[in-house]
């Protein structure tokens, strides 16, 4: 008996009811009330029992000082026999039971007769009982056993709604600190970019005023570009955080046009050669010749560059492919790169907001450009996916109706 009480999968589901030790509630005391009332008994109860004791969720009719402390040790516990057996125990008179007679609760009660139905939950572990207590000997029905059985289930059904109600609120708590972050993000970000903006044109002004200058300082020149790429690096991460924040209220907006997707990614190509050859990539495009489309042009070069920019990450030291083929109906972009590639299980995780494959110690980042990315992909009426396999690089596979229908 003490094997199924103790065991572990059955003590697990107790504790995902968080039921143990918590306040008395009307719901399960309108019950325990309308068993005695059915059954015509003085005394019942809702229990539930952990691997050492019986904590009395509702008690009726209970002297003190049980009503106060509301728990027992299992070992003056008759219930504990109809939770080890996991079926409807009915005693006529515990006193001549040869396991029963001794149970201290029976007896400092003053019961006699015992009928306990046990709780179980949609697992099939029985987590506790409803049961009544009469203090003469009595011979239970089966009309009366059918009842207790029935407000069993009752109690279960309640316990059930009870958990969902508590997960509700959870969720609830969830969405509101999503909506929180989501605000404290848009508020941050706009707050950063303002004035990143204006440093960014007094960086430009300053550089060409040197070069008008004629000073031929190369460590000048060089601090410049250094400080430039850091503040450019700065907008282009407050834009994310811009982007993930009307992506959350639906305001990610598409401004349509027609326009070649191959000019757009021989374009976005060049401008990271220089990059890519600094990380050991050799970067080719092959593109069949114009591949026109309407589509939002600002956004696809910003898919296209977080594309190619996780490519060199992850790829440094291994060329990288980019590549676009034209079909009647739909487009095809692929950006594939020899790097340290993915595990099968963080294909798809890698596409959501602030996740990432890899640790941030190793590489930069806040899991956020291909969260983007999908997003746009998305707003097009395209799909984003990978192929990958550890240590065998990525494959970035987007797939464009030549026309969406969305503005």
């Amino acid at each position: 008996m003490q094997s199924l009480l103790r065991s572990q999968e059955r003590l697990d589901a107790l504790r995902l009811t968080r039921l143990m030790d918590s306040p008395a509630e009307e719901a399960f005391d309108r019950l325990s009330r309308l068993a005695c009332h059915c059954l015509l008994t003085p005394m019942g109860m809702v229990n539930f029992l952990d691997e050492e004791r019986l904590f009395c969720k509702s008690c009726h009719g209970f002297p003190e000082p049980w009503l106060r402390q509301r728990a027992m040790p299992l070992s003056h516990s008759v219930c504990q026999h109809t939770v080890a057996a996991g079926a409807p125990l009915f005693v006529e008179d515990t006193r001549k039971h040869p396991l029963l007679r001794k149970c201290l609760d029976m007896e400092t009660l003053g019961a006699v007769a015992y009928a306990g139905v046990p709780l179980i939950n949609p697992g099939g572990q029985a987590l506790g009982t409803l049961c009544v207590l009469d203090t003469v000997p009595r011979r239970w029905t089966d009309r009366e056993a059918k009842i207790l059985k029935d407000l069993a289930a009752c109690v279960m059904t309640e316990v059930e709604f009870r958990a969902t109600r508590e997960f509700e609120q959870l969720l609830q708590k969830e969405r509101e600190g999503v909506k929180s972050r989501d605000e404290f993000l848009s508020i941050a970000a706009h707050e950063l970019r303002t004035p990143l903006t204006p440093l960014k044109l007094q960086l430009e002004t300053l550089r060409r005023s040197v070069v008008a200058a004629g000073i031929d300082d190369p460590w000048v020149m060089r601090h410049l570009e250094r400080s430039s790429v850091q503040v450019q690096r700065l907008l282009q991460l407050v834009d994310r955080l811009l982007d993930v924040s009307r992506i959350a209220t639906g305001r990610l907006g598409l401004l349509l046009e027609d326009m070649d997707l191959s000019a757009l990614t021989i374009e976005v190509t060049d401008r990271f050669q220089e990059e890519a050859e600094g990380a050991g990539c050799p970067l080719e495009v092959h593109t069949p010749g114009r591949v026109r489309g309407v589509w939002d042009q600002l956004r696809l070069e910003q898919v296209l560059s977080s594309l190619i920019s996780n490519a060199i990450k992850y790829g440094a030291g291994h060329p990288i492919d980019v590549s676009v083929e034209g079909k009647e109906e739909v487009v095809r972009l692929c950006v594939q790169d020899q790097g340290i590639g993915l595990a099968p299980e963080d294909a798809s995780r890698i596409f959501e907001r602030f996740e990432r494959a890899v640790s941030p110690k190793h590489y930069g980042g806040m899991g956020l450009g291909l969260y983007v990315a999908r997003q746009i992909i998305e707003a097009h009426g395209g799909t984003i996916a990978v192929r990958s396999q550890p240590g065998r690089g990525a494959t970035f596979i987007v797939v464009l109706p030549k026309v969406s229908g969305r503005r």
